[in-house]
């Protein structure tokens, strides 16, 4: 009898560590599960970001040849006048 219960002694604190270590270790891939969730919908913001950036630098692009397309023709009129 004694011996069941100096085993039952060690084990309790053992077997409640581990329950302990299981509940944690449930809780952070809970958390981490969230972050992974927050981080797709973070990269698909920066994806469509990136998108517009890139359509607003093409009218950018297609004004400025457009500028220097004009230009000409100011430097043609005056030098015809």
């Amino acid at each position: 009898m004694a011996i069941i219960l100096l085993i039952a002694y060690f084990v309790k604190p053992v077997v409640s560590s581990f329950s302990e270590i299981t509940d944690t270790l449930s809780k952070v891939n809970r958390n981490l599960d969230l972050l992974n969730k927050d981080l797709e919908a973070s990269k698909s913001d920066r994806q469509s970001m990136h998108d517009e950036l890139r359509k607003h630098d093409e009218k950018l692009d297609s004004h400025s040849e457009k500028l220097v397309a004009h230009d000409e023709q100011l430097k043609t009129l005056f030098k015809e006048r």
